[in-house]
């Protein structure tokens, strides 16, 4: 179990075994990187199950198939972290591997953190429910369609009431009752002035301060008849004005009526339309705020929860350093390791590399020795075999051609024993000059 979790760290068994020593710090490191690799698999499949909603089984795969990603990146982290020239240039090489762990570390504690607090941030989630919901709320009361029913709602209910016949216009607001209604009343009041002027004339109050009926008393009860008649005739016009208002009035209430009732039918369907739709809207815009219960929503709820309670603030600050060290620990381990003097296991492993290499040196200079001799003999019996070629091309030519030179000469004798034939005998040497025997040229003597 140690070797194996060694080999996780990139131990080699072989190596291992040399140097006993360093056996069980690799052994650690593999075991930082296998609990990384699970408590990765765990958030993963919390995460799955928070933000998708799936079931179990189907969290519990995926997160297995993280852990397993982060098992290799943190072997690959760890692993390809080797001693260099310099401390600098190993520094260098370290510090991407660094920041690649903690952006691992914060993705990996960042749904532990919210399964922790799992409970404070359901409440707070209902609590934000209940604000965007509020909001909606808000925003719709602003929409031009929806801010019309509150004054729909008016108009509807002085509709059904002139409808019922509760409403309308009244005969003491018609022009003519209100007109005869002002000379009423100036008459009356004129009357009453009067009919005051004789009390007082009478008592010896007033006027010409002498009590009793008098010149002057008899006067102001004159004066007192004429603002009776003047008033009753007032009244008379005000009791004829109400009587023709009164017709008209009933002639337009029965048309204020009709128009409402007209009015009212359109009126009650637009509000129930918009009433339809705003619940509808209501009902659509709080079941969407109650599903908003995902990876963001649980993120921005413990953020608000967290700036509320100093407490829980630090908490989570905690939670999160641990479990971004634990996903540093390997990488930090490598890297002290690398910054610090030559382990004996480093050593061995340089050793071994290096006599590795200068076997793979020696065996490539064996192989290239080997195909230049192979390639020296093939050029030699290459060029033996165009030798072979050659001779034989120029044996067969010579030979044909001797063939040919027999068979030219022979040729040539046939010919000529064919000529002597045909041409008969021949006159013997040294014979002078030239003759002609049956039609066969002579020949001269030299």
């Amino acid at each position: 179990m140690k070797r194996t979790l060694a080999g996780f760290a990139g131990g080699q068994s072989k190596l291992l075994g040399v140097t006993p020593g360093d056996e069980l710090r690799y052994a650690a490191m593999g075991g930082v990187i296998v609990s990384t690799a699970l408590v990765a698999a765990a958030s993963a499949a919390m995460a799955v199950h928070m933000a998708l909603g799936t079931g179990v089984l189907v969290a519990v795969l995926i997160g297995l198939a993280w852990g397993l990603i982060i098992f290799n990146l943190d072997r690959l982290l760890v692993v390809q972290m080797t001693r260099q020239g310099s401390r600098r240039l190993t520094l260098m090489m370290a510090i991407p591997r660094l920041l690649l762990a903690i952006v691992l570390g914060a993705v990996i504690s960042t749904p532990v953190v919210l399964k922790i607090f799992e409970a404070e941030i359901e409440t707070q989630l209902t609590v934000m429910h209940a604000r965007q919901v509020a909001e909606y709320n808000r925003e719709t009361a602003q929409n031009p369609d929806y801010a019309s029913i509150p004054e729909l709602e008016k108009t509807i209910a002085a509709d059904e009431k002139v409808a019922a016949g509760g409403a309308g216009i009244t005969i003491e607001k018609d022009p003519a009752v209100v007109d005869a209604r002002n000379q009423y009343d100036a008459a009356q009041k004129t009357f009453l002035k009067a009919q005051a002027n004789v009390v007082c004339e009478k008592e010896g109050t007033c006027g010409s301060g002498a009590a009793g009926a008098g010149i002057a008393y008899r006067e102001k009860v004159g004066i007192q008849e004429e603002a009776r008649d003047t008033r009753d005739e007032a009244l008379a016009r005000l009791t004829a004005a109400r009587a023709d208002a009164r017709a008209a009035l009933s002639t337009a209430q029965t048309s204020a009526a009709d128009a409402a009732r007209t009015r009212l039918t359109g009126n009650r369907e637009r509000l129930t339309e918009l009433r339809d739709r705003l619940e509808a809207d209501k009902a659509a815009h709080a079941a969407a705020s109650k599903e908003d219960t995902g990876l963001l929503a649980r993120l921005e709820a413990l953020e608000e929860i967290a700036g509320d309670r100093p407490t829980l603030q630090t908490a989570h600050i905690l939670l999160f350093l641990l479990f971004l060290s634990l996903e540093l620990l390997p990488v930090l381990m490598k890297t002290l390791q690398v910054l610090g003097p030559e382990t004996d296991y480093e050593k061995v492993a340089r050793e071994d590399g290096e006599h590795r290499q200068r076997l793979d040196r020696e065996r490539r200079d064996h192989e290239l020795r080997t195909e230049q001799d192979r390639l020296r003999r093939a050029a030699d019996a290459a060029i033996a075999g165009n030798q072979v070629v050659v001779d034989t091309q120029t044996e067969v030519m010579t030979r044909v051609l001797e063939t040919w030179q027999q068979r030219a000469i022979e040729q040539a004798e046939e010919d000529l024993r064919h000529w002597v034939r045909d041409s008969g005998p021949v006159s013997p040497p040294g014979y002078a000059g030239t003759h002609q025997q049956n039609g066969v040229p002579g020949q001269r003597t030299p």
